[in-house]
């Protein structure tokens, strides 16, 4: 369906027969869990490890904008009216239109539009931030100990369990700021669900990545060092 670098500097990966993206920013993921939910005609759940907890409404940067300079004293409100409407302009089965649907969006918005489109029933969205009590969707927030880690203590330290459902595995690399992140020694957890990930997408978000960062390294280290991490996990030479 889709070529390397046709939006975000796209790179596809295949190993054995699971596919990584990646791509420079987040919200570019839409297109991707669309064109897969809409091709086996499901919702996925989201397992996603990622510094911010980008759950955002759909289009809440530029609605709220948009409502303020129209109202100012009920802009919240209006917000609300305006991002129903874009919301429900798109069209959902139309994965090409989904680029430019990301084109206006911020990169925390993707998430909650995706399920919005219903391309995902769940998330579980474990992040360095907040842990907030939404609706719908859960947060796990990592302690500053155990930040950049991929030990099944870190998973642990949340309560993470991994979801029975069908799941897409979705990494920002904002989230490692030290170059040993990805040779994690208690293993299981990762391993497990970059086994059981239908697809496998991450986002560079590069200027997160560079100022996050603890170590000295790129993010072009960083991203081969995520990709190899799964390699092996793949081939089971972790």
């Amino acid at each position: 369906m889709f070529k390397e670098n046709q939006f975000s500097n796209l790179r596809i990966i295949k190993i054995k027969n699971k596919i990584i993206y990646v791509i420079d920013k987040h919200q570019y993921n839409l297109p991707l869990w669309g064109n897969f939910s809409i091709k086996n005609n499901k919702s996925y759940t989201l397992v996603s490890i990622d510094f911010h907890p980008d759950t955002n409404p759909p289009f809440y940067q530029s609605a709220l904008l948009e409502a303020t300079i129209k109202d100012d004293e009920n802009a919240e409100i209006l917000a609300e009216k305006i991002i129903k409407r874009k919301v429900s302009s798109i069209k959902h089965e139309d994965v090409l239109s989904l680029i430019s649907v990301s084109d206006e969006l911020s990169n925390d918005e993707h998430i909650n539009t995706a399920m919005e489109l219903s391309y995902l029933s769940d998330y579980h969205m474990i992040n360095c931030m907040d842990k907030h009590e939404y609706d719908r969707g859960a947060h796990y927030k990592v302690s500053s100990d155990f930040f950049s880690s991929l030990e099944n203590e870190m998973f642990e330290s949340v309560d993470f369990k991994i979801p029975d459902e069908d799941i897409v595995l979705d990494i920002d690399l904002d989230y490692f700021s030290k170059k040993d992140s990805f040779k994690p020694k208690n293993n299981d957890i990762i391993k497990k669900l970059i086994k059981k990930a239908e697809i496998i997408t991450i986002a560079r978000s590069k200027k997160y990545f560079e100022y996050l960062k603890k170590d000295e390294f790129n993010l072009e280290e960083c991203e081969n060092s995520c990709i190899n991490m799964i390699k092996e996990i793949i081939l089971k030479k972790m």
